[in-house]
Protein backbone atom coordinates (compact mmCIF):
# COMPACT_ATOMS: atom_id res chain seq x y z
CA UNK A 1 0.00 0.00 0.00
CA UNK A 2 1.33 3.40 -0.85
CA UNK A 3 1.61 5.99 1.90
CA UNK A 4 -0.84 8.22 0.05
CA UNK A 5 -3.74 5.78 0.31
CA UNK A 6 -6.00 6.00 3.36
CA UNK A 7 -5.82 3.08 5.74
CA UNK A 8 -9.22 1.50 6.12
CA UNK A 9 -9.65 -1.87 7.79
CA UNK A 10 -12.82 -3.77 8.60
CA UNK A 11 -12.03 -4.46 12.24
CA UNK A 12 -9.86 -2.65 14.80
CA UNK A 13 -7.48 -5.62 15.13
CA UNK A 14 -6.40 -4.96 11.54
CA UNK A 15 -5.62 -1.30 12.21
CA UNK A 16 -1.99 -0.28 12.47
CA UNK A 17 -0.73 0.73 15.92
CA UNK A 18 -0.60 4.41 16.85
CA UNK A 19 2.60 6.09 15.75
CA UNK A 20 3.99 9.57 15.18
CA UNK A 21 6.80 10.10 12.73
CA UNK A 22 8.49 13.38 11.89
CA UNK A 23 10.33 14.93 8.98
CA UNK A 24 12.02 18.32 9.32
CA UNK A 25 10.91 21.29 7.25
CA UNK A 26 12.79 24.54 6.70
CA UNK A 27 10.53 26.27 9.23
CA UNK A 28 9.06 23.40 11.22
CA UNK A 29 7.99 19.79 11.03
CA UNK A 30 5.87 17.43 8.95
CA UNK A 31 4.24 14.98 11.34
CA UNK A 32 2.61 11.75 10.14
CA UNK A 33 -0.01 10.18 12.38
CA UNK A 34 -0.78 6.47 12.04
CA UNK A 35 -3.51 4.43 13.72
CA UNK A 36 -6.26 5.59 16.06
CA UNK A 37 -6.31 9.21 17.19
CA UNK A 38 -8.54 9.16 20.24
CA UNK A 39 -8.77 9.70 23.98
CA UNK A 40 -5.84 7.33 24.58
CA UNK A 41 -3.46 8.60 21.88
CA UNK A 42 -4.40 12.25 21.31
CA UNK A 43 -2.50 13.50 24.39
CA UNK A 44 0.74 12.23 22.83
CA UNK A 45 -0.01 14.12 19.59
CA UNK A 46 -0.97 17.25 21.51
CA UNK A 47 2.23 17.09 23.59
CA UNK A 48 4.38 16.67 20.47
CA UNK A 49 2.64 19.49 18.58
CA UNK A 50 2.94 21.80 21.59
CA UNK A 51 6.67 21.04 21.82
CA UNK A 52 7.11 21.74 18.10
CA UNK A 53 5.45 25.15 18.47
CA UNK A 54 7.39 25.89 21.67
CA UNK A 55 10.63 25.11 19.83
CA UNK A 56 9.85 27.94 17.39
CA UNK A 57 8.30 26.18 14.42
CA UNK A 58 6.20 28.39 12.19
CA UNK A 59 5.15 25.64 9.78
CA UNK A 60 3.51 22.36 10.74
CA UNK A 61 2.07 19.72 8.44
CA UNK A 62 -0.07 17.02 10.07
CA UNK A 63 -0.54 14.08 7.72
CA UNK A 64 -3.71 12.23 8.72
CA UNK A 65 -3.93 9.85 5.76
CA UNK A 66 -2.94 6.83 7.86
CA UNK A 67 -5.37 7.61 10.69
CA UNK A 68 -7.91 4.81 11.03
CA UNK A 69 -10.14 6.48 13.61
CA UNK A 70 -10.35 10.00 15.00
CA UNK A 71 -12.62 11.32 17.71
CA UNK A 72 -13.22 14.84 19.01
CA UNK A 73 -10.25 14.59 21.37
CA UNK A 74 -7.96 13.88 18.41
CA UNK A 75 -9.46 16.79 16.52
CA UNK A 76 -8.96 19.03 19.55
CA UNK A 77 -5.23 18.16 19.63
CA UNK A 78 -4.86 19.44 16.06
CA UNK A 79 -6.93 22.56 16.72
CA UNK A 80 -4.90 23.31 19.85
CA UNK A 81 -1.70 23.39 17.77
CA UNK A 82 -3.35 25.65 15.22
CA UNK A 83 -4.39 28.10 17.93
CA UNK A 84 -0.89 28.06 19.48
CA UNK A 85 0.64 28.96 16.11
CA UNK A 86 -1.84 31.85 15.91
CA UNK A 87 -0.80 34.41 13.33
CA UNK A 88 2.91 33.67 13.45
CA UNK A 89 2.71 30.39 11.57
CA UNK A 90 0.81 27.99 9.38
CA UNK A 91 -0.64 24.56 9.99
CA UNK A 92 -1.80 22.31 7.14
CA UNK A 93 -3.51 18.95 7.21
CA UNK A 94 -3.04 16.19 4.68
CA UNK A 95 -6.31 14.29 4.46
CA UNK A 96 -7.59 11.77 1.93
CA UNK A 97 -10.98 12.90 0.56
CA UNK A 98 -12.75 9.64 1.48
CA UNK A 99 -11.08 9.10 4.85
CA UNK A 100 -12.48 8.89 8.35
CA UNK A 101 -10.50 11.99 9.33
CA UNK A 102 -12.13 13.95 6.50
CA UNK A 103 -15.56 12.78 7.68
CA UNK A 104 -14.83 14.00 11.23
CA UNK A 105 -13.67 17.38 9.91
CA UNK A 106 -16.82 17.73 7.81
CA UNK A 107 -19.15 16.76 10.66
CA UNK A 108 -17.43 19.36 12.86
CA UNK A 109 -17.92 21.97 10.12
CA UNK A 110 -14.20 22.74 9.96
CA UNK A 111 -13.15 22.36 6.31
CA UNK A 112 -13.45 26.08 5.53
CA UNK A 113 -11.38 26.98 8.61
CA UNK A 114 -8.44 24.63 8.04
CA UNK A 115 -5.82 24.39 5.31
CA UNK A 116 -6.41 20.89 3.97
CA UNK A 117 -4.59 19.16 1.14
CA UNK A 118 -4.75 15.74 -0.51
CA UNK A 119 -1.04 15.82 -1.38
CA UNK A 120 1.67 16.14 1.24
CA UNK A 121 3.85 18.20 -1.12
CA UNK A 122 1.06 20.79 -1.47
CA UNK A 123 0.70 21.03 2.32
CA UNK A 124 4.45 21.49 2.73
CA UNK A 125 4.48 24.18 0.06
CA UNK A 126 1.66 25.97 1.91
CA UNK A 127 3.38 26.05 5.30
CA UNK A 128 6.82 26.92 3.95
CA UNK A 129 5.62 29.74 1.67
CA UNK A 130 6.66 33.21 2.73
CA UNK A 131 3.97 35.55 3.88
Amino acid sequence: MSSSEPVIAAIPEEWPPFDLSEAPLANGVALTVTGELDLETAPELRKRLTAIVFDGATGIVVDLRRVTFMDSIGLAAVLHARSRLARKGRLALVVAPDSYAQLVLEIAGLPPALARFEARADAIAHVTAAG
